[in-house]
């Protein structure tokens, strides 16, 4: 505001200024007029009166002043302004000839004799006789009193008008910034409770054309991704809390078994037959937990971003070798295996392999022994995408989307997963059991680490009922970037 008032004086000033140039510029002009049309008339009557004395016969507004050739002053009237006195006139300077000459029919302004006046003064030699050459010489002056008191008129009105424009456009000024600042200080106010730990506060919307509208819609935008960007960040902590604190329970009862047992044995309380077996627990709390840090790896790697060795991987040969886990864990168990012919998918081997692994011993683990398990592999059809039965239909049974892929999946019949447990069986140390124990359960990684294999892959995985009652695992991976999609 006081920016703006400052320019707005400056531009008053100006303007100002220049008005009064040329309003005083117009009327030095018609007294310049005036004394030209004046001046010969003037000269010629106060030479054809110099013999008359009575001052009040000569023009009263005008002051003429005769001069001969050498300067003396012959004749003169000071105008109305001190009839009383010949020298209330202006200073007109020497009037000889040459002095004339040089400053002939030029006006210009000059101080009265006495007094604070002004007069306009134009002089000129006097020509005439037989000769027609120059007989003497003259002034004549007109009062400024009556510009000058226009121009202080002028100023007095400028300054009175500029005064109260700068006033009434200061207060103006003032209120309509304050008016535009009001929605900067409502984001103020949002940003001090965004400050205080309310993260779900938003700057009240207007128009986009606006600046304010615009940086409101700004950032409100960036609030909703730090907002978003926190609970991220604090799940992420919470996952890492629970996944640390799983980790260190399913470490301690293995340490603790081999740790009791060895501190049995270096003080004589197990008997020697039992030294055979005391020793085999301790190699298998041993063994679990070399695989479970070895789980434990595999999940940092791939949180991590470790690379991949990606290329065409056959799907039957991975798939053969899950069957054949699966009848070594269980030789009672019937393993129908279904693969598309000539079927890969774009993959890590030795993840993928892994990842049917993993699905397979879950499979065994939590289906009754001789139940039977289908693993089936085909291309994803084009009507079909994740989340969709095998006829390619969500459960509103509508098509989803085009997708290009392979899907690998593993069907038990056995117990089947909860509707509301099948997406948090890939959660880390999930258990759907609580009375489970960890030697029949194993440590709740495999899975987890399944779809963390999945997603480094840019696939997916999913848990879905197997009809007529069990769970079934889908396994979606892309495709080698060579192969054909099909829609049968």
């Amino acid at each position: 505001m006081v920016l703006f008032s400052a320019l707005l004086l400056i531009a008053l000033a100006t303007v100002g200024g220049l008005a009064l140039t040329l309003l005083q510029r117009s009327l030095i002009s018609q007294v310049d007029s005036q004394l030209s049309a004046a001046a010969e008339s003037l000269v010629v009557a106060s030479l054809d009166d110099t013999q008359q004395t009575d001052t009040s016969l000569f023009p009263t507004e005008y002051a003429v002043t005769i001069a001969d050739l050498n300067g003396l002053v012959i004749r003169q009237n000071s105008g109305q302004v001190n009839a009383a006195s010949p020298k209330a006139g202006p200073v007109v300077g020497n009037l000889d000839l040459r002095s004339v000459q040089q400053r002939a029919f030029t006006p210009f302004t000059s101080p009265a004799i006495s007094g604070s006046g002004q007069w306009r003064v134009l002089v000129a030699p006097i020509t005439g006789g037989p000769g027609g050459g120059f007989i003497g010489t003259a002034s004549v002056a007109l009062p400024l009193n009556a510009t000058n008191a226009t121009m202080r008129m002028m100023i007095g009105a400028l300054l009175t008008v500029g005064t109260l424009v700068l006033a009434v456009t200061g207060v103006a000024t003032y209120a309509v910034v304050r008016g535009s600042l009001q929605p900067l200080r409502r984001i103020e106010a949002t940003a001090a409770q965004i400050a205080a730990g309310d993260l779900s506060s938003r700057v009240d919307p207007a128009p986009l054309s606006t600046e304010v509208g615009s940086l409101a819609d700004s950032l409100n935008t960036m609030l909703g991704q730090v907002e978003e960007a926190f609970e991220v960040k604090a799940e992420s902590e919470a996952r890492m809390q629970r996944f640390v604190g799983d980790a260190s329970h399913e470490l301690r009862t293995p340490l603790a078994a081999v740790r009791g047992y060895a501190e049995l044995y270096r003080l004589g309380g197990i008997p020697e037959p039992e030294v055979a077996q005391v020793m085999e627990r301790i190699e298998g709390s041993a063994t679990r937990m070399a695989a479970l840090v070895a789980d434990l790896l595999s999940l940092a790697r791939l949180d991590q971003g470790a690379s991949l060795t990606l290329g065409p991987v056959e799907i039957e040969a991975v798939l053969r070798e899950g069957a054949s886990d699966l009848r070594a864990l269980d030789p009672t168990r019937p393993v129908d295996l279904q693969v598309e012919s000539g079927l890969s998918a774009h993959a890590d081997a030795a993840a993928l392999r892994q990842v049917v692994t993993n699905l397979v011993g879950n499979a065994a683990a939590y289906t009754p022994a001789g139940s039977p398990v289908e693993l089936i592999a085909r291309r994803m059809r084009a009507e079909q995408t994740p989340g969709t039965d095998s006829a390619g239909l969500d459960g509103a049974g509508r098509p989803d989307e085009v997708s290009d892929g392979v899907v690998i999946e593993v069907r038990d019949h056995g117990p089947g997963v909860p509707e509301a447990d099948r997406a948090r069986i890939f959660d880390r140390f999930a258990r759907l059991d609580a009375g489970r124990t960890r030697d029949a359960g194993g440590s709740g990684l495999g899975l987890s680490i399944a779809a963390a294999i999945a997603a480094a892959h840019g696939g997916s995985i999913e848990c879905l009922p197997t009809p007529g009652g069990g769970a079934t695992m889908r396994v979606v991976l892309p495709q080698p970037p060579n192969a054909q999609p099909t829609n049968s």
